[in-house]
């Protein structure tokens, strides 16, 4: 009801005088009930014709606008109308003011805006105060006595120490109130810049806790990649047991002159078996560090947990801080109230100094009526009433604001001191981290030391096998001299003739016993056979077989024998190059060189 007229009144400016001279309100009482409907008549002059946008409105007094009304209602147009006719507007109770102490008029706004008439002043009061307060209008003379002057003066003195000890102590409490004020906005800007602190320690301990993560995990792959390569030594290692354990069989089986080839083997095999120990304690230190490390992540764990509670404790710490900022922006709300209520002192002071003012005509005059001196002197008491329970409920506001600031300080002391402990519990963490990065380093080191001594010692193991490849092989070429000797010299003993039939060995083909039975047998034996062997073999025109790849010559073997000499050998089927010294590996790396 009160928005339709809104426009109109914005765009209007403020009306001259002269104007509210075309309607005329009549019959406006001193008072109306504010609780019952109201009817306010008014004529129009005969030059003013009526619209259907007029509207009548309710109007505080002192407006200056007509953007000030309280509530209206359209005129009714009635075109018969002749001449001044009384015509009449009705309001009803539910939209009438119900503040007792203001005085009201009524308006008539055409449908441009302007003001065409205005009545006299008003108010909304009960029929009862109304019959205690106002004076009567008829031709009666009151007569007062000098003693209840006296005593009207008497209490209007102590009215006014009372207005005078109510502004000194409205006056104290707005200091005590803007002090307050002043503590809670600095202690607000502190614990604003404690929780932009605490923020960013916040983010530092999600940065460490993240690197503590990388570095774990950093760990946990090392870790991982040691124990395939531990896996790895422990096949070759494996592969080198069983390799020199046929080794080991085929030795037993080689001559005596092998013996130091054996020791050596020996004294290899002891030293894996040194480094297989140092192995499974470098196993130890492992899985004793994988638990250290299970141990780090369930500590990293809590210290997550933990730094949730700080974020919840943070996130209640910023719902704190916003409703201090409403708390505030209330405390503001009632500053401003306050200074209303200043204003309405001030208001009463100068009503005061108006019933001074009376009182000393009132001295002046001993005929004025007594009973409006009373019902003034009720309002300023009631007043004083009313501004001793604001005064009383914002005391009780403002101690209730202390006690929530010191609680919000005890709260924000408690959030510090669990930071604290935070802190010092991430740096103790971060010191233990760092003690077993150091210790994983110098495993790490000692892995490469023992990767190391492995290799040294592989290599020595395949030197070892060189020594006894070779051995071997000057093993079999010694028996196969000792073979051909040993044939050559059945082959020039049988046909020696004159030699008694008792002379000659029973098999050709004996032990190195009837051989010696028969070299002592014959007394005309020289004393070097192989001197007479050589001696024969190089009187024999017998052809000299020779191997295609080392050009070694063979006297006395076969070429089935040969061709098993030239397969032992181990030649590049592109450069024709004997690489019986080389390792599988590294002799198809080199046939592969070939083919790019």
């Amino acid at each position: 009801m009160e928005t339709v007229p809104a426009a109109a009144a914005a765009a209007a400016p403020d009306p001259p005088a002269r104007t509210f001279s075309q309607v005329v309100f009549t019959d406006i009482p001193y008072s109306y009930p504010p609780s019952r409907p109201i009817i306010c008549r008014f004529t129009l002059n005969s030059d003013f014709q009526s619209n259907p946008r007029d509207w009548v409105g309710i109007f505080k007094v002192g407006w200056s606008s007509t953007r000030d009304y309280h509530t209206f209602v359209w005129v009714e147009v009635n075109h018969d109308a002749q001449g001044q006719e009384i015509r009449q507007a009705a309001f009803k109770e539910y939209y009438l003011p119900k503040d007792e102490t203001e005085f009201y008029q009524f308006c008539y706004i055409d449908n441009a805006g302007q003001v065409r008439g205005a009545s006299t002043a008003f108010c909304f009061r009960n029929p009862s105060e109304q019959n205690m307060e106002s004076t009567t209008d008829d031709d009666m003379l009151v007569i007062t006595t000098q003693e209840q002057v006296e005593q009207s003066q008497r209490e209007k003195a102590e009215l006014q120490k009372q207005l005078d000890l109510m502004r000194a102590e409205n006056q104290t409490l707005k200091s005590s109130l803007q002090s307050d004020v002043g503590r809670f906005k600095e202690g607000n800007e502190q614990r604003e810049a404690e929780n932009a602190k605490l923020l960013k320690e916040m983010d530092q301990l999600k940065e460490h806790n993240e690197r503590l993560k990388h570095s774990l995990q950093l760990q946990m792959k090392d870790n991982d990649r040691l124990k395939e390569e531990m896996m790895i030594q422990m096949t070759k290692q494996m592969e080198l047991q069983r390799q020199n354990s046929t080794e080991q069989e085929k030795q037993s089986l080689s001559l005596t002159s092998s013996r130091s080839s054996e020791e050596k083997y020996d004294r290899a095999v002891m030293k894996i078996n040194q480094l297989k120990e140092e192995r499974e304690e470098l196993k130890g230190k492992i899985e004793s560090q994988s638990d250290e490390i299970a141990k780090l992540k369930g500590k990293l764990r809590e210290t997550e947990r933990e730094l949730s509670k700080t974020l919840d404790s943070i996130q209640l710490l910023q719902v704190d801080l916003q409703s201090t900022n409403k708390e505030k922006e209330r405390l503001s709300v009632e500053l401003q109230k306050l200074q209303g209520l200043k204003v309405d002192v001030d208001e009463m002071k100068r009503e005061n100094q108006e019933l001074c003012r009376r009182l000393s005509q009132q001295g002046s005059l001993p005929t004025s009526p007594q009973t409006e001196l009373r019902g003034e002197v009720h309002t300023l008491s009631r007043q004083l009433q009313d501004a001793q329970a604001k005064l009383g409920a914002e005391r009780e506001e403002t101690r209730t604001a202390r006690r929530q600031a010191e609680h919000l300080e005890k709260e924000m002391r408690d959030v510090k001191e669990q930071l604290k402990s935070l802190a010092r519990g991430s740096e103790m963490e971060e010191r233990k981290s760092s003690k077993y990065e150091m210790q994983l380093r110098e495993l790490n080191a000692m892995l490469a030391d023992k990767d190391i001594a492995l290799e040294d010692k592989e290599r020595q193991i395949m030197l070892i096998n060189q020594e006894r490849d070779e051995l071997t092989r000057e093993n079999q070429g010694l028996k196969g001299d000792i073979e051909r000797l040993r044939s050559l010299y059945t082959n020039t003993a049988s046909p020696a003739a004159e030699e008694p039939s008792y002379l000659q060995p029973d098999i050709v083909a004996g032990g190195d016993a009837a051989a010696s039975r028969d070299q002592q047998d014959r007394p005309g034996q020289p004393e070097n056979l192989y001197e007479t062997i050589d001696s024969l073999l190089v009187s024999q025109d017998e052809p000299l077989l020779v191997c295609h790849h080392c050009q070694e010559s063979f006297p006395g073997i076969t070429q089935q024998e040969l061709e098993q000499h030239e397969q032992s050998h181990r030649v590049c089927p592109f450069c024709t190059m004997i690489c019986d010294n080389m390792e599988q590996a590294v002799f198809e790396d080199h046939v592969y060189s070939h083919e790019l």
